[in-house]
């Protein structure tokens, strides 16, 4: 008997050691709905593990999905709703908001990730405390999501500057709004870098 709950305890020790990682997700769990909530209450804590839930589910189900960091799709969102978040703004303006920030990390000009681009001074406004208080519209969190599953509009990625002026080498795109004025699209100041 004594030899038998040796035998038991090892193997479970055995299963247990062997199980594969991840096998605590939810195989029915809508993880990355969970995160798209999450950014629009601005729930990093609960963000992140839906996060790390979907990871897994991905990693251990072999899904063919990108990984989406949550501090990226949280702060995207939070860049997007601020420059552009007024609802009458069309999705495409939102959308080139957002692929600015983006060409920006790809840069060789700019900071390498979204964290950092975001919170360059005089930039996004991401060290303003104003800007963490933000919870960005269902449309702004989902458009920070399409961008970072790989759409684009702007299809140029030297367009590396979005504002009221003129910026860099010229104007790529202008956006006219009878609210809120124009918004410049413009070319890196540095195209050959492109």
């Amino acid at each position: 008997m004594k030899r038998m709950c040796v035998i038991l305890t090892a193997l479970l020790v055995t299963a247990v050691l062997t199980a594969p990682v991840g096998a605590a997700y939810d195989p029915e769990a809508d993880y990355m709905q969970q995160m798209i909530q999450a950014a629009m209450d601005g729930d990093e804590e609960a963000g992140t593990a839906a996060e790390q839930a979907r990871n897994e589910k991905i990693t251990g189900e072999g899904l063919d999905y990108a990984l989406i960091a949550f501090d990226d799709l949280l702060l995207l969102s939070r860049v997007i709703y601020r420059e552009a978040g007024s609802c009458w703004l069309s999705e495409e303006w939102k959308m080139c908001v957002g692929e600015v920030v983006l060409n920006r990390v790809a840069s060789p000009e700019f900071p390498d990730t979204i964290r950092e681009v975001v919170m360059q001074p005089g930039q996004y406004g991401g060290r303003c405390a104003d800007f963490q208080d933000l919870r960005p519209s269902r449309d702004c969190v989902e458009i920070a999501l399409r961008l970072l599953t790989g759409e684009r509009v702007l299809e140029e990625p030297s367009v590396v500057f979005q504002s009221n002026n003129r910026l860099g080498s010229g104007v790529y795109r202008k956006l006219t709004d009878e609210a809120l004025g124009v918004t410049y699209l413009c070319y890196s100041s540095h195209p050959e870098l492109y």
